[in-house]
């Protein structure tokens, strides 16, 4: 139940949280890791009560047996409970610091699992897994400062239990026989047993307070407030502080416009095109001004700059929380094209595009968002850049099927803002607004606007005639099959299972995976914590049989030792049982956990980052990044409890079954929380949070069932112990009756049988936990071992750092494929085919053709991130030298590459290790390339280089302009590495995916000055939608359907009215 609410309220909470003051990995830790530390350490709340009450009845039954001597156990349990409640002071601060070192190393995981493409086309992997590892280093770093709290609050709960038997007997006035020893042995062992319990108790329930204090924390963070004032208009007013007076900016929706107003808002990069968006949205808080938003708006259509698309089919993203109604949903596909893409999808619409939409090109991505804010029919929609990833014939279509006159929008009198860099539409907008300096440069019809001198008539655009040329352009159905070749084909692989590979292994356990532990932590250090448990098993039960011995010999006729020899013997093995259970547990929490934690997380972020394209795309990121956060955390807490306490095994096959539901069953709630916090904007603005918080309520209520079934499997293990304990006193004592046995080995019995039944229950709850904790190690352990690199072993070529000299770039024949190369018995689906190109020394290419023609899988192919056929791996090569030879991860650091969405270290990262992670360069290098780029003053303004940054505070034309000063800088160190001075002339392999898709023209223009200054001897392979930026480029190759169906002069192909390049110039307005 506690678990339940703690979940739900985190889950409200995020999404009720302000998109600045967000904390993603900070959510998710709370939700994972610390509710699991709350439920751990409430798990024994009522013992310690019943604990205290036991203790008080067993010191009363003492004192009555011993006398005075009943002062001597008493003072030792004072002492340990006073050293116990300085040690607790340390518990709260050390817990928290762990717990924060935790949250960093998920939220980093999970963002790198989010965005493994990119990281790889940026050749950052070998900084970002060292960043990540060494996250890991530092959480056990942190969480051993707390393990070493728990070994000396045990240490003080052993205390009394070993030494108070040796001062009350050394202590005691009165003749100890056999009745009285064993007597008051067995009244000392219910006044320390529970106190050792409670000792050991308090430290998890302190834990379980400090995480509910972070809980509490989170939970009482301001919340997103609505900055919107309904009214019959939308009005933006707001004053900033110019030079020139105040700005308003009025966008009426109740004026004199017949039918829809289409605001069109523009503006260069980094001028608050979608600061406005979201102020429109509430989600921005306003230093001064107001915004009044109409009360026929409910609800908002809202498309981000980057699309958001959950976990789940096409279909169901669209229709998201809504009613299906199938002549409006077959409306909104046909608006969007995604009719002709549903062709050619392996299960058309049904077709699950996994999570963030990863099986999606861009450009399809976009479009998918785009439907689902149409299929909600609201009167207002808000859409941010819906463009920068669709193909001039695409984003045709789409604009003239829902913007134009007789568009979808038109026919639905509903009111759009839409913020764009594709400024061709401009001349059939009813009111345009362009941005600068994040204030209102000016605003009014497209045919006001070109009469002044503004930022629209320097676009040289031509009237609304000239635009409307292609009005009748339409989608080819040719065209359109193309568009799923990428989701067309890693689709047919199949989902990959992090479960344990067989039945039998999920109900006996597999004991490879015990041996892969010991392994993790060394066989040396595994061997010596078997020796430490053996010796405190012994020194813990053989002084029970030295009583024996003392009382036999002390009350004998002629005793054969003083009283003092047995004291003092007694004494002494309780003492080396204390230091045999130190030893035990500095081995286990200490060395072990450090070690195996380190080991483990190192094997399998190897794994993880050496996995193929493919896994990505067909692996929930919630079900890594429960293996990276659930499963670490049961390896750093539950395994090494349960190896303290384990000797034995006992019934465990439904138990462990459970446990390994019970973790799987968490993934699903972690991909739909992950899912939510990435687009809670949307999700607000389409007024889908309730509706999401009762999914979330489901998911909780499913991945409790097996939770709650295995508590009550334990429970029932508990009751059929004590009723077997309770059997077994009852024979012992009907034998020692009838048989007359020795008194003091008989007393000794029901001494040791005492413990025994708190021992085997102890044994069995502990090895409980300890085979169903040992599911994480399984389940990693399978997760290395089905996973399969992408690297082979004969890709061991490491090139020198002045590769590729001259940037020849040669393909003969190649075809791709996603499929795994090991499928014989199938026919792969091909992502490129048959792709012959000889790019020269130096040259310039462009990539261009529709949305999901294989642009990006080429880009891929040179940075083998997508393998070609094995019948073709050998026709690909770089400076004459065949890629299949050279090593991955070399390869990408020799190459460099812009990926359309840029990477960037945790927030709070420095801009300069943001800049060079590899930290081979100087803050001057640092500042000169920032220049180049037209960053520097930016960063100047938020601090310099030394400042922390946070993702949140670019736009996504700045990120893109981070993303290439970032190549600059490499470029320049690498010319230096190599003698050559810089400036560009050496030669080298450029590939940039989509670099200016989210920049307008003005900066577009100043990347490509950029790019041929700087890298003026490069061979530069650009996939670009914008036609503007490679009209100048050698050479352009258009793709269709995975294959190359034109070459030639830009110039020349714009030209001639028979090609496709030509149709895809004309379509653009050019």
């Amino acid at each position: 139940m506690g678990r339940s609410i703690l979940v739900a309220e985190i889950y409200i909470k995020a999404t009720e949280a302000r998109i600045g003051g967000r904390d993603d990995g900070a959510a998710l830790n709370l939700m994972s890791t610390d509710i699991e530390r709350v439920s751990h350490g409430l798990l024994h709340l009522h013992d310690i009560w019943a604990s205290v009450i036991q203790v008080s009845l067993a010191g009363w039954m003492l004192y009555n047996q011993l006398g005075a001597a009943f002062v001597a156990p008493m003072v030792v349990v004072i002492v340990c409970c006073v050293g116990l409640a300085i040690l607790m002071k340390f518990t709260g601060d050390s817990q928290r610091a762990w717990m924060a070192a935790v949250q960093k190393r998920v939220s980093l995981t999970a963002k790198v699992v989010a965005s493994m493409k990119n990281v790889k086309m940026s050749g950052l992997l070998g900084p970002v897994s060292d960043m990540v590892q060494k996250l890991r280093v530092e959480d056990l770093a942190a969480g051993s400062r707390f393990r070493k709290i728990v070994i000396i609050a045990a240490l003080f709960g052993y205390i009394p239990l070993m030494i108070s038997p040796a001062l009350t007997f050394a202590f005691s006035q009165r003749t100890l026989d056999a009745t009285r020893m064993f007597t008051s042995l067995s009244y000392l062992f219910l006044l320390t047993n529970p106190l050792s319990r409670i000792f050991q108790d308090i430290p998890q329930l302190l834990s379980a307070l400090a995480c509910l204090s972070r809980i509490q924390a989170y939970l009482e963070r301001e919340t997103h407030h609505d900055f919107r004032e309904v009214i019959g208009s939308i009005t933006v007013k707001s004053e900033k502080n110019e030079p020139d007076g105040a700005t308003a900016l009025d966008l009426d929706a109740q004026s004199a416009y017949p039918v829809v107003i289409e605001n069109v808002v523009v503006g260069p990069v980094g001028s608050g095109k979608s600061t406005l968006c979201k102020a429109l949205l509430g989600e921005i808080p306003l230093s001064q001004g107001n915004i009044f938003m109409s009360k026929s708006f409910p609800h908002v259509g809202f498309c981000d700059q980057t699309a958001f698309l959950s976990n789940g089919s096409i279909r169901d993203n669209i229709i998201a929380f809504s009613q299906f109604n199938s002549e409006r949903y077959a409306e909104v596909i046909e608006a969007t094209a995604l009719n002709l893409d549903f062709e050619t999808f392996p299960e058309a619409d049904i077709t699950n595009i996994g999570s963030d939409g990863i099986t999606l090109s861009g450009g399809q991505k976009q479009r998918v968002s785009i439907a689902r804010a149409l299929y909600l029919q609201s009167d207002l929609l808000v859409l941010d850049d819906i463009f920068s990833g669709l193909d001039a014939n695409t984003e045709e279509h789409v604009f003239r099927q829902v913007f134009g006159p007789d568009g979808l929008l038109r026919r639905r009198r509903s009111t759009v803002v839409l913020c764009t860099h594709s400024v061709r539409h401009l001349p059939v907008a009813d009111y345009i607004i362009a941005l600068g300096d994040n204030t209102v440069a000016e605003q009014g019809s497209f045919e006001e606007l070109m009469v002044s001198e503004g930022y629209v008539r320097r676009m040289g655009l031509a009237g609304a005639s000239d635009s409307d040329a292609s009005s009748d352009m339409t989608v080819s159905k040719n065209g359109g099959q193309d568009s799923t070749l990428h989701l067309t084909n890693i689709t047919a692989t199949n989902k990959i299972s992090l479960a344990p590979d067989t039945d039998e292994s999920r109900q006996l356990g597999d004991k490879t995976v015990y041996k892969h532990y010991m392994k993790s932590m060394g066989f040396l250090l595994a061997l010596f914590c078997l020796f430490s448990a053996s010796l405190w098993g012994f020194f813990t039960n053989f002084p029970t049989i030295w009583l024996t011995y003392w009382s036999d010999d002390v009350h004998s006729e002629h005793p054969v030792r003083p009283y003092a020899y047995y004291a003092g013997i007694y004494a002494l093995l309780q003492i080396y049982g204390l230091i045999s259970l130190l030893l035990l547990a500095i081995a286990i929490f200490v060395f072990s956990v450090r070690k195996a934690g380190a080991n483990l997380h190192r094997d399998a972020l190897h794994t993880l980052v050496r996995a193929p394209l493919r896994f990505f795309t067909t692996t929930d990121t919630g079900v890594v990044t429960n293996l990276f956060s659930q499963d670490l955390n049961l390896i750093d807490i539950e395994l090494p409890n349960a190896l303290w306490s384990t000797l034995i095994s006992f019934y465990l096959r439904t138990s462990r079954q459970m446990r390994l539901i019970d973790l799987e069953a968490k993934s699903s709630l972690y991909t739909h929380f992950l899912d939510t916090v990435k687009g809670v904007t949307t999700l607000r603005a389409f007024g889908f949070i309730r509706d999401d918080i009762q999914k979330n309520a489901r998911l909780v209520d499913f991945s409790q069932r097996p939770a709650y079934l295995l508590i009550m499997i334990q429970q029932w293990l508990n009751l059929v112990l004590d009723l077997v304990v309770m059997a077994l006193a009852a024979i012992l004592t009907t034998l020692a009756v009838q048989l007359h046995t020795n008194s003091g080995f008989t007393g000794a019995s029901l001494v040791t049988l005492m413990n025994f039944g708190e021992s085997l229950s102890g044994i069995v709850m502990y090895y409980t936990r300890l085979e169903t904790s040992i599911g994480a190690i399984a389940r990693l352990k399978t997760f290395n071992k089905k996973v399969k690199p992408e690297d082979r072993d004969e890709e061991d070529i490491i090139l020198p750092e002045n590769w590729p000299q001259s940037g020849v770039i040669e393909l003969k024949g190649v075809s791709a494929s996603y499929d795994e190369q090991d499928q014989a018995d199938e026919t792969p689906s091909l992502a490129l085919r048959n792709i012959s190109l000889n790019i020269k020394s130096g040259e310039k290419v462009a990539i261009c053709g529709r949305t999901g023609s294989g642009k990006s899988s080429l880009i891929a192919l040179l940075l083998k991130l997508l393998d070609p056929l094995p019948e073709t791996e050998g026709n690909v090569a770089i400076d004459n030298m065949p890629l299949h030879h050279i090593n991955r991860s070399a390869l990408r650091q020799r190459i460099l590459a812009v990926p359309q969405e840029a990477v960037f270290l945790p927030d709070g990262s420095s801009f300069q290790s943001n800049l060079d992670p590899f930290n081979a360069s100087t803050p001057e290098e640092c500042q000169k390339v920032l220049e180049a780029v037209d960053m520097w003053k930016f960063v100047q303004h938020r601090g310099g280089l030394d400042a922390g940054m946070s993702t949140g505070t670019l736009s996504a034309g700045q990120r893109q302009l981070f993303s290439l000063a970032r190549v600059l800088l490499r470029q320049r160190i690498r010319a230096q590495n190599v003698g050559l001075g810089g400036g560009g002339l050496d030669g080298g392999v450029l590939l940039l995916d989509e670099v200016s898709s989210n920049v307008d023209f003005e900066t577009e223009r100043s990347m490509q000055e950029t790019i041929r200054n700087e890298l003026r001897g490069y061979t530069v392979v650009a996939v670009s939608h914008r036609l503007d930026m490679i009209m100048d480029f050698d050479r352009v190759v258009v793709m269709d359907a995975g294959e190359i169906v034109e070459v030639g002069n830009p110039a020349m192909l714009a030209e001639d009215a028979g090609t496709r390049f030509g149709a895809l110039v004309r379509a653009g307005g050019k």
